[in-house]
């Protein structure tokens, strides 16, 4: 008796497509990053340093950085780049638009949890000016 074959839920073709990419239109290209550090300005607090230019777009993007000096183990450089990038999404409807944002790690950061992380953020960003008329003070 042939028994029939156990999909395994990849395609015949070999891999797996990728998973869209929510947070896509929103990263800072690479090229820009480097506008950031020269003309931009800087803020810090207990778990981020936030440097932020005016980009003169229509939308505001976002680029982490996790450096290897701060973070020893990869897990802990993988967990304050999501902690970075979550606070964002979430908080990024209450940002004015049309600036870049470079969002830098410290050493405390990986033992945050997210609601932390998005409390530094919004702290950063209510003492840069950042955050857009009207959106709700919390």
């Amino acid at each position: 008796m042939d028994e029939p074959p156990v999909s395994s839920g990849v395609p015949e073709g070999g891999s797996r497509p990728a998973p869209p990419l929510l947070f896509a239109p929103y990263r800072l290209p690479a090229a820009r990053y480097a506008a950031a550090f020269e003309r931009g300005r800087s803020l810090a607090c207990r778990s981020l340093v936030l440097r932020w230019v005016p980009n003169g777009l229509g939308k505001t993007c976002l680029g982490v950085i996790s450096a290897k000096r701060t973070f020893r183990l990869a897990v802990e450089r993988s967990r304050a780049r999501r902690l970075m990038r979550e606070a964002f999404r979430l908080e990024r409807p209450r940002l004015k638009a049309g600036y870049d944002l470079v969002l830098l790690g410290r050493r405390g950061l990986p033992g945050l949890t997210c609601q932390e992380a998005r409390r530094d953020l919004l702290w950063l960003c209510r003492k840069a000016d950042l955050l857009a008329p009207g959106s709700r003070d919390a």
